[in-house]
């Protein structure tokens, strides 16, 4: 059977095909099957959805939820068509699967489990990418619904044994700043027993867990490329316990708003929302929760990862992993004692070419030293504290071409920073490559940006407009990704 050009089957065709006839005359117009599905997948096809490659440092999160949204909607109606072509969609219609109410979770979760007449395996093992964003905006959440089977996703993510793609930002519906609920660990057991032999890209926002679960649970993840978790707490060696039990209740001051959260769920009465049996088995999952079994000891290693964003970096605890592709790291950095000590580890990621970084007492002389393959610096300015460099007994720096001088909503001013520091450095001939400093506004300037400055040391000074993102806290700290 002939390929249609610049298209790939994404099946084998079956020796004697089914047609479907696309005309009032069938004689005139008759396609196989795989014809057709070919070209409804190229239709509806958003391949920066499915993306785990290094370019997802610099997308834009909010453009590919459009594209996304989009595509599910051609999908939905495309598989109305025709008996035939709702047929062909269901091959593709649970894919990539987004859920933005919960009202929605019971029905998926059942459509998820059902296989179909003519298919092998339920729907789920089609889904390839699995996000929720649960109390964002003003869409309405049911908050409760969280502690009767939010540790499982509410069994979605084990309804999904082929996922390669898992983010996840569910929040509680109050107003003001976003507050998580309480997370019990049963829900990174289950990635982890689920997602290890084929998650690619993880990212959560806001679940607070602790760093001795981070370690527990990315260890199993060998197949992951891109990993970002916001909301990881330390780990005190000297009061914490490792691994041990959750805390039940949790008090968050917010002035009037003030709230105790509780992980009490009472399993004795139903919810509604779901049927008894799977009440049964999200009752089952808390209580018998466990690590898969893990026979290989430390350092870990994640031989695919090559982006990182925790959103407090404990380098006392990240010398458990070795991270040989290693590229793009954000990186929070609050300790007094600088970098230099957790640099002498064997396992500090040198091989950094791309840095986002916020935190204090870590000059841009001691950057460039430790990271010298460092290709592009983010700083996130607000809250950030960054002491003057001397620049006269470190060695230049040959690979970083742009410094990105980044904030949302400051008022501080980068004179100081461009020209005492930045500036400083590529006039002692520090930074032979840098060719661009970008800055992402509102800023208060005191005066006019050093602009002639900058083009007579042969750099470009950028500024860089952008819109809010509409998932505020899912990007990086000052722009898109």
């Amino acid at each position: 059977m002939l390929q249609p050009q610049g298209l790939k089957l994404p099946f084998e065709p079956a020796r004697s095909a089914p047609v479907i006839f696309t005309s009032a005359n069938p004689e005139k117009m008759v396609f196989p099957v795989e014809i057709i599905s070919c070209i409804l997948r190229h239709a509806t096809f958003v391949p920066e959805a499915l993306d785990t490659s290094p370019s997802i440092f610099f997308e834009d999160r909010d453009a590919v939820i459009e594209l996304v949204c989009a595509s599910m909607k051609t999908k939905a109606s495309l598989s109305l068509v025709s008996k035939a072509f709702h047929d062909v969609m269901e091959n593709y219609l649970y894919e990539i699967v987004m859920i933005f109410r919960f009202d929605y979770v019971p029905i998926l979760l059942q459509r998820l489990r059902t296989t179909i007449p003519g298919f092998r395996n339920p729907r789920g093992h089609k889904c390839r990418r699995l996000d929720f964003y649960l109390g964002i905006g003003k869409i309405p959440y049911a908050d409760n619904a969280w502690y009767e089977g939010g540790h499982t996703l509410w069994g979605l993510i084990s309804a999904c044994p082929r996922l390669e793609i898992l983010m996840a930002r569910v929040v509680r519906s109050v107003y003001g700043p976003d507050h998580p609920h309480l997370t019990h660990k049963a829900l990174w057991m289950t990635i982890a027993a689920c997602c290890a032999k084929t998650i690619r890209r993880l990212e959560l926002y806001g679940f607070q867990i602790r760093m001795d679960r981070v370690e527990m649970m990315l260890r199993y993840l060998t197949k992951l490329e891109a990993c970002r978790i916001i909301g990881v707490g330390p780990f005190d060696q000297s009061v914490d316990i490792y691994d041990d039990e959750e805390p039940k209740e949790r008090f968050i001051a917010c002035g009037d708003r003030s709230v105790t959260l509780r992980d009490c769920w009472d399993y004795s009465k139903m919810s509604g929302w779901f049927d008894a049996p799977t009440v049964g088995e999200f009752k089952a999952a808390k209580e018998n929760s466990h690590w898969p079994p893990f026979a290989t000891s430390a350092p870990y290693i994640l031989p695919c990862l090559h982006t990182l964003r925790l959103d407090t970096i404990y380098f006392s605890r990240l010398h458990q992993f070795s991270f040989p592709r290693l590229r793009h790291l954000d990186m929070t950095f609050y300790l007094d004692d600088g970098l230099d000590l957790y640099a002498k580890n064997d396992h500090f990621p040198v091989s950094i070419t791309h840095l986002t970084y916020a935190g204090r007492n870590v000059p841009f002389s001691q950057i460039f030293c430790l990271f010298p393959h460092l290709q592009q610096l983010s700083v996130a300015i607000e809250p950030s504290e960054i002491p003057s460099s001397e620049y006269e007994y470190i060695a230049p720096h040959p690979n970083l071409e742009i410094i990105e001088l980044a904030s949302w909503n400051g008022a501080y001013d980068p004179q100081s920073l461009i020209r005492d520091d930045i500036l400083a450095a590529v006039r002692a001939r520090k930074l032979p490559s840098l060719r661009m400093i970008k800055l992402t506004p509102p800023w208060e300037h005191s005066e006019e940006l050093p602009l002639e400055e900058c083009e007579a040391l042969g750099v470009t000074l950028q500024v860089v407009l952008r819109a809010k993102p509409t998932f505020t806290g899912m990007n990086r700290r000052h722009h898109h990704g």
